[in-house]
């Protein structure tokens, strides 16, 4: 039987490897909102929590950036390069 710790890891792998396909696609970059709404479109629902935390760690590894965009009236976005 597997672990709970286990199960939880294998959904934020997935989460994970998700987001970084959505923004390795040419785009002016996801506002936090953006991202989330494109996420559920696709039947992926997420606690708003629990996907900053997976952001934010994706950001402490470098994978993906958090860049001020002029283009989304002033807002962050997150993408793979700025």
């Amino acid at each position: 039987m597997e672990k709970r710790s286990d199960m939880c890891e294998k959904v934020v792998g997935i989460l994970r490897d998700k987001i970084i396909s959505l923004l390795a696609i040419p785009h002016t970059g996801y506002t936090f909102d953006e991202l989330r709404e494109t996420l559920e479109s696709e039947g992926l629902y997420i606690d708003s929590v629990c996907l900053r935390k997976i952001l934010s760690d994706l950001i402490r590894r470098d994978l993906i950036k958090k860049c001020f965009s002029k283009d989304k009236h002033n807002r962050f976005v997150f993408k793979i390069n700025c």
